[in-house]
């Protein structure tokens, strides 16, 4: 048994050395970097549409035949339905094929394929994954006033959205370093979805910060309004008993 267990940690040792050796290799080829990263930036975008938003009928085997076709959205799948965003997602899972087919992964599927190694590095994975919680970093930074919410399913979709932000803009920041490389119809492709992805993203971020911060009491007094006013409301976000400790406070605080 002990030998056993010192062959299985010489070997896992041979592993690590040689991935280590790979990344070195790796980091200094900026070409490859933009391939593997413009790849995986691009991968996270499209699998996070595909959950958040809960797409149907959508596999891995789907984006890598570029068979896709994005239903309408409505709010089942997300908050952002109103925004139109079904063109930049069916496109996004279009590149996919177009990227394979640039980059010359066409054996996607085959871990033994050398080209593939780099995604199952886990020292590029690790750097992949850096340079995406730095972008995520910045953007809750930005937005971070606006994430907090008594209204979970805003809160919830407010920050699957950044996440979202954050794959695409290391997406951009990749694939736009190969654009020069690619064949006229790819390039024209891609800055297409480049230009309209960047449009629709722009808006939702207009309207994230229109929005305000989250006033609770305020939103509370106003629900409690509308049922004083005799209307039939639903407490989202907050309880009756609450809207009421509100009005109380407010009221002695009018007669103190």
């Amino acid at each position: 048994m002990k030998i056993k267990r010192k062959l299985k940690k010489k070997e896992e040792r041979r592993v690590v050395v040689s991935k280590a050796k790979d990344y070195t290799k790796f980091s200094t080829d900026e070409n490859e970097r933009a391939k593997v990263f413009s790849m995986m930036g691009l991968s996270n975008l499209c699998k996070h549409y595909r959950n958040y938003f809960n797409i149907p009928g959508i596999t891995d085997g789907n984006i890598l035949r570029g068979d896709t076709k994005i239903p309408k959205l409505n709010e089942e799948n997300t908050l952002w339905c109103t925004f139109g965003l079904e063109d930049i997602i069916q496109r996004s899972f279009r590149i996919v094929t177009r990227l394979v087919k640039e980059y010359d992964y066409e054996e996607l599927q085959n871990p033994n394929q050398r080209k593939i190694q780099d995604f199952k590095n886990e020292f590029v994975v690790a750097e992949f994954s850096k340079m995406y919680q730095k972008e995520l970093k910045i953007l809750k930074t930005k937005f971070s006033k606006y994430l907090k919410t008594r209204y979970r399913d805003t809160e919830t979709a407010t920050k699957q959205i950044l996440v979202i932000f954050a794959y695409y803009n290391v997406f951009k920041t990749f694939v736009q370093r190969k654009l020069k490389d690619f064949d006229k119809k790819n390039r024209m492709y891609i800055k297409t979805f480049i230009t309209k992805t960047d449009k629709k993203f722009e808006e939702i971020k207009e309207v994230i910060i229109e929005g305000g911060e989250a006033d609770f009491e305020q939103d509370a007094m106003t629900l409690l309004a509308f049922e004083e006013a005799g209307l039939e409301i639903a407490w989202i976000g907050c309880k009756r008993k609450e809207a009421m400790k509100i009005k109380n406070s407010q009221r002695l605080s009018n007669t103190g």
